[in-house]
């Protein structure tokens, strides 16, 4: 059996009053609008039909519904997003193996109300949130009762990436060209959210925290070298802060220092991006192709850590 586990669909009732209302807006909720299989359950049927003994773990598209409606009206479309899963979930059990409830982030006390409802009521696994909050940073103070409660229920968080056009590519610009908000935008987004969560000590408060990103992690997987010896000198390169004092207790810094071995960093992103083909399936939709992993890509995912990657010496992997 193949589990798709970051999967998205718009309950009936949702889609209807929420998505085909026009409430989704631009960018993002354009392109909902246009993905048949995301609302049709038939068109769903068939793609997955495809792919055998093959289920889905249902989580809510984009766009956030903080985006849509303000801290008033979200806990309203979040229930509503919730029973629709919920009811979908329990209607074709082989299908949807379970969901991830919705949140109204711009309102944390609903939030802990519909983790609750959603839980002990309608049997969700865990919830949703995505990379920021209508532009906040998770790792803020106001949304520290989301990530405790999920903790103290061992619940998982599964992450999505939130960023539109209004986003710019350069300080001069007032929006983001060529869905390149989109294209190498999202990847940076969960990066980004990640790595805050972690030096803000989340972790290290939470150990047992589970966030499961969408899209193969963003860019970490692609930049681990990167990324490690990045931070192996922390603060460096920073004038306005002291990160160097704290930098030894970083929970990064220690967990890339008990899984790296000595001075190697990943194989890089020409490789990877050459020999792994990941395959197509969340979103199925006509206009998608379905890609299976090829022998290069088995062989790359089965080799042993050490052989995945070049020497610090060797040229071009930074």
């Amino acid at each position: 059996m193949t589990i798709d586990l970051f999967n998205h669909f718009f309950p009936p009732r949702y889609a209807h009053e929420v998505i085909e209302a026009g409430l989704a807006g631009k960018d993002m909720g354009k392109r909902v609008r246009n993905v048949p299989t995301i609302a049709d359950l038939d068109a769903r049927f068939r793609v997955m039909d495809e792919f055998g003994e093959y289920c889905q773990f249902l989580t809510l598209p984009a766009p956030p519904m903080e985006s849509m409606a303000p801290p008033d009206k979200s806990p309203e479309f979040a229930r509503m997003a919730n029973d629709g899963l919920a009811e979908l979930t329990a209607k074709y059990p082989d299908r949807f193996i379970g969901f991830a409830a919705s949140l109204p982030m711009n309102n944390v006390d609903e939030c802990l109300r519909e983790i609750d409802r959603s839980v002990t009521q309608l049997g969700a696994r865990g919830f949703q949130i995505y990379t920021n909050v209508a532009g906040k940073p998770l790792d803020l103070p106001e949304f520290a009762p989301i990530f405790e409660e999920a903790a103290r229920r061992d619940l998982t968080i599964w992450m999505h990436p939130a960023r539109g056009a209004d986003f710019p590519d350069y300080k001069t610009e007032t929006k983001s060209k060529y869905e390149i908000w989109w294209t190498f935008g999202w990847p940076y987004e969960t990066s980004a959210a990640m790595a805050r969560l972690v030096f803000s000590g989340m972790f290290d408060r939470h150990p047992k925290l589970r966030i499961v990103t969408h899209h193969m992690g963003g860019m970490i997987p692609y930049f681990e070298g990167r990324v490690g010896y990045g931070w192996d000198v922390l603060g460096s390169r920073t004038s306005d802060e002291d990160y160097v004092a704290s930098a030894a207790s970083m929970p990064i810094r220690r967990c890339l220092a008990d899984r790296l071995p000595p001075k190697t960093v990943s194989i890089s992103l020409a490789r990877i991006t050459a020999s792994l083909r990941p395959t197509c399936l969340s979103n199925p939709s006509p206009a998608c192709t379905f890609a299976r992993p090829s022998a290069a890509s088995k062989a790359w995912i089965s080799a042993p850590p050490i052989e995945r990657r070049f020497t610090r010496a060797t040229p071009g992997v930074f």
